[in-house]
This record gives C-alpha cells, sequence and structure tokens, in this order.
C-alpha cells in the first residue's frame, strides 16, 4: 500500500517537472537595442498577423487566433476519414519584451488548442491545449532576431 503512495507522489512530481520544464522552454532572444527599438521591430515582425493586444507599457503583443488544418487525429478509427474534415486547430502567438541587467530580452511563445466534433467536449470551452510548434516559435525569433540585426542590433544571447 505505502509503494503505491509513492509511485503517486514521484509519478505527480515527474509530470509536474516536466510541465513546468515546457513552460520555460520558449525562444529567446537578448538584444542590445534600447527597448522603443526593439518594440518597433517585434512589432512589425508580425504584421502579417491580426492583432489582439498590443501594451508596449508591460511589452506584451498578443496575436488574435489563427485557423490552421489539424494534423491531430481524434482516437476513433472507424470515424477517423469523417472526423479529420471536422478537426480543427488553432494557434495565437504571444511576444513578451522586457528590460533585463544585460539588454532586452524577447521571449515568443505559441498557445495551441485542438477541437473535434468526435467525441465529449466541455461546454463552456471545446477546444484542448495541445503543445505549441517549437519550429514555429523558433521561426517567429528567428525573425525578429534578423529584423534587429538589419538594424544594426547585436544579439547576445
Amino acid at each position: 500500500m505505502r509503494k503505491d503512495y509513492v509511485n503517486i507522489l514521484f509519478l505527480s512530481v515527474f509530470l509536474v517537472t516536466l510541465g513546468c520544464v515546457g513552460m520555460f522552454n520558449t525562444p529567446k532572444v537578448t538584444t542590445s537595442c534600447s527597448f522603443d527599438q526593439t518594440w518597433s521591430v517585434a512589432l512589425a515582425s508580425v504584421d502579417e498577423f491580426e492583432l489582439r493586444r498590443i501594451d508596449q507599457e508591460n511589452g506584451l503583443i498578443e496575436t488574435e487566433w489563427i485557423g490552421l488544418a489539424s494534423k491531430t487525429k481524434s482516437g476513433f478509427s472507424l470515424f477517423e476519414s469523417f472526423a479529420r474534415d471536422s478537426n480543427q486547430e488553432r494557434a495565437k502567438f504571444f511576444i513578451n519584451i522586457s528590460t533585463q541587467s544585460n539588454g532586452i530580452l524577447i521571449a515568443v511563445q505559441q498557445n495551441r488548442e485542438f477541437f473535434s466534433s468526435m467525441g465529449v467536449q466541455s461546454q463552456s470551452n471545446p477546444w484542448r491545449r495541445i503543445p505549441p510548434i517549437a519550429e514555429e516559435e523558433q521561426r517567429l525569433s528567428n525573425r525578429i532576431s534578423n529584423q534587429l540585426r538589419a538594424k544594426g542590433c547585436a544579439i547576445l544571447s
């Protein structure tokens, strides 16, 4: 009986640790440019997206949800061919810009969600959170870095 509690405790700690590591694994760039110049470049880097929130005082840029073709399977193999058309994914980006002791830090984070009409869904929020695509986060981070370099800013990390 005691062994079961230890195993459950170990598993819980492992899952919490894994979740926390994932939150801090977003691409980050540090630059020598001023906050205002970094802000302008970051804002110009997301010009292809519709923006939901632009808060320069708090250093936050948030895009609207972007609808995507779903690659996620619903798990119902019998209905898979029908479910693929009804599965949906969406994503949005958060760009956080903050002043650090060694320069201006830019962090890019993607929130991604999945919806399927198959199975039981919550009525209040039918979308389920799924892991971000690291390559998309990195691509946006690289775009910001390249534009900062083009403006003559040094990239410190």
